[in-house]
C-alpha cells in the first residue's frame, strides 16, 4: 500500500517525496507553492517527519510517535526553523533571511536534517527575497 502521510488531496506530492526519500534522492530544497488553506504547512511537516522519524515503518514513511515526529507535528522541534513576520510587521524582513542562513549552515541539532520553513514569504520584503537568493 502507498504512503499517504494522513493526506488528502496531496497524494501525487506524497508519492513523489516519498518515492525520492526512500531511494535516497531527497532533494536539498522543496517549494510549496498554491493558495491559503489547501495544505502546504502540512504537507512539509509530514515531510520533515519522514526525512527525520527515528522508527520508520518503512522507506519514506514515519511513526508520528518518535520524539522527531512527534516534535515536527507540533512545530517544536530544535531544528525546524520558521522563519514569518513578525507580529506587528507588515513584510518578513531580512534580518529573519540572514539568521535563517546562519542557522542552516550549523549542523543540525537533533535530527537527521534542519527544515527551513518560511511562512508566507510572498510578504517578504525584497532585501529578504534577495538574501534568501543569496
Amino acid at each position: 500500500m502507498a504512503p499517504n502521510w494522513n493526506l488528502v488531496g496531496h497524494e501525487w506530492a506524497v508519492q513523489l517525496l516519498s518515492g525520492q526519500i526512500a531511494c535516497g534522492q531527497a532533494r536539498h530544497a522543496y517549494l510549496f507553492v498554491g493558495p491559503a488553506g489547501v495544505g502546504k504547512r502540512t504537507l512539509v511537516l509530514r515531510l520533515a517527519q519522514a526525512l527525520n522519524c527515528t522508527q520508520p515503518p518503512a522507506p519514506g514513511e514515519f511513526c508520528g510517535e518518535c520524539r522527531a515526529c512527534k516534535g515536527f507535528a507540533n512545530m517544536q522541534h530544535a531544528d525546524l526553523l520558521i522563519v514569518q513576520r513578525q507580529e506587528g510587521d507588515r513584510d518578513v524582513k531580512v534580518g529573519a533571511v540572514r539568521e535563517l542562513s546562519r542557522a542552516l549552515s550549523r549542523t543540525p541539532l537533533e535530527a537527521r536534517y534542519q527544515i527551513a520553513l518560511l511562512v508566507n514569504f510572498d510578504n517578504a520584503t525584497e532585501e529578504a527575497a534577495n538574501a534568501l537568493l543569496k
